[in-house]
């Protein structure tokens, strides 16, 4: 199978100074890419052939999303909604117009039936039994409900804005630290003693983190997360929160404190991260009404 996304070159320069509306026009490329069996994933050596891009992916209309003026909370948890938004990333690739990666809709067909083929090996055709897969059900590894245990351990003086405030920094955070650690790395949790490792470890690393103030700059706050806080961050303190020794090296420590570092600067816009520039407050402008009852969202 070959992969629809081919990354790009990240020392090209031929397309940096392009408008965002600019339309590129496909070029020839060879790509070691990844041809998955159903047993062994394995890698090969390939050569793209000339880009076929266009409208070769079926154009399926999408049923409207629950009303988000008198649904909201529906509206946010709804696929529907995820689909609206990431159609505006497919459109652009399906022109060709991403920052990092050109794309091949021929091998949609190829892909879309790789998908199913695992999806059928695994869980049959009970779909509904196919569970939920993300961050917060990482943070949850081992059965423990990790998530339900913070929000429980803030008093009832914060209100639930605030606790949604404070899961969107978390959640934010984890997300953006979860890329390949590399086989060799893992994490012995300081609350259970238990060692996990991927994304697992990541998430409940950067949750133990985050409760003890790594990614805040008010002693007084520890559960928050923050422009300045971030600021702060270095490849020693992650390190050191990440538990990364020679023993237990982790892959990328370097680009994950640098994303931190970037996230720092991309929170001082004041307009949508406050003055205090946490993630959680992107909810005032763009995501939430003043009159939604945010324990729906939570």
């Amino acid at each position: 199978m070959k992969s629809i996304f081919k990354k790009r070159d990240s020392k090209a320069t031929r397309h940096e100074s392009r408008s965002h509306k600019e339309r590129l026009t496909p070029a020839v490329a060879s790509e070691r890419i990844q041809d998955y069996s159903h047993k062994s994933p394995r890698l090969i050596s390939d050569k793209f052939a000339y880009l076929a891009l266009g409208n070769n992916m079926p154009n399926i209309p999408i049923p409207e999303p629950p009303d988000p003026t008198s649904k909201p909370g529906a509206y946010l948890r709804s696929i529907h909604a995820v689909r609206q938004r990431t159609r505006l990333v497919l459109d652009e690739a399906k022109s060709n117009a991403l920052y990092h990666f050109d794309v091949d809709m021929s091998k949609f067909k190829n892909t879309a039936d790789y998908v199913v083929s695992i999806i059928k090996r695994d869980f049959h055709e009970d779909y509904a039994s196919i569970p939920p897969h993300g961050r917060w059900q990482h943070f949850e590894v081992g059965g423990r409900p990790r998530v339900t245990q913070l929000l429980q351990s803030w008093p009832n003086s914060i209100d639930n804005q605030e606790r949604t405030r404070r899961l969107i920094d978390l959640f934010l955070v984890s997300v953006l630290l979860d890329a390949g650690a590399g086989d060799n790395w893992s994490y012995k949790s300081k609350e259970s003693g238990k060692v996990y490792a991927r994304s697992e470890g990541l998430a409940v690393a950067s949750l133990e983190m985050f409760k003890a103030g790594a990614f805040s700059s008010v002693p007084t706050q520890p559960h928050q997360v923050d422009a300045a806080g971030l600021k702060k961050v270095t490849i020693e303190t992650l390190a050191k929160g990440m538990q990364v020794t020679e023993a237990n090296p982790m892959s990328g420590l370097e680009g994950r404190t640098g994303l931190l570092i970037r996230l720092s600067s991309a929170l001082q816009d004041t307009e949508i991260f406050g003055a205090d520039g946490r993630p959680g407050n992107m909810i005032g402008r763009h995501v939430l009404r003043d009159d939604l009852r945010y324990a729906e969202v939570i």
